[in-house]
């Protein structure tokens, strides 16, 4: 995480920093993004940058962070309708206001894409144990459904969640063009959903 000394930079500084750091990791991975690009690109020493992370993991740790709880705020109202709705409408809001979040944060979104896509699955794990990230929404999800009755007992957790991650990473990054109807593709992920929801629902006798 930032030393000390990266919080008593003025704020226009530290958002410079955020923001080249941002654009170097949404076009590369984390074993392929440069430090160098990025003080280049700020303008800063690079020896500068050592003074505020111990280096390229420490920045980018901060960075992932800072990413997911931007898009952990943006989906808060999906979550305080939890309570309200079932497991597939609460599933429709959450997938339509993700997509709607890597469309007003593209940068954001390729960080976390690229995430989930890099080779250096030790940091990743690394970062996941220490909960820097959230990824429990969608089993907390699950397991509303099978409380309440309308998702199947009989289901495979891993196989419900490898199933709607496909499809939902389909549905966001498949979809990404400024010229699409807001409305209409919402109406196609409703779409999409249904026929999975058809799968989960317990069978009558």
């Amino acid at each position: 995480m930032p030393k000390p000394t990266f919080y008593n930079l003025p704020e226009e500084k530290r958002n410079l920093i955020f923001r080249h750091a941002l654009e170097e990791f949404a076009r590369f991975p984390y074993e392929r993004a440069s430090l160098s690009a990025i003080v280049n690109r700020a303008d800063i020493a690079k020896g500068s940058m050592y003074q505020y992370f111990t280096g390229k993991k420490d920045l980018y740790v901060y960075l992932i962070q800072e990413v997911y709880a931007r898009k952990r705020e943006f989906l808060q109202p999906v979550w305080e309708q939890k309570e309200k709705v079932d497991f597939f409408e609460l599933a429709s809001l959450y997938y339509k206001r993700s997509w709607h979040f890597a469309r007003q944060y593209p940068l954001h979104h390729r960080v976390t894409v690229n995430f989930w896509d890099s080779k250096d699955a030790a940091l990743r794990e690394e970062i996941l144990r220490k909960k820097e990230i959230r990824i429990s929404e969608f089993s907390e999800m699950l397991e509303l459904g099978l409380l309440s009755g309308v998702v199947s007992p009989d289901i495979n957790k891993e196989a419900v969640w490898f199933v709607y991650h496909a499809v939902a990473k389909a549905l966001v990054d498949n979809f990404l063009d400024p010229n699409i109807n807001a409305e209409s593709h919402e109406a196609y992920i409703n779409s999409v959903l249904t026929v999975l929801e058809r799968g989960l629902r317990p069978r009558k006798e």
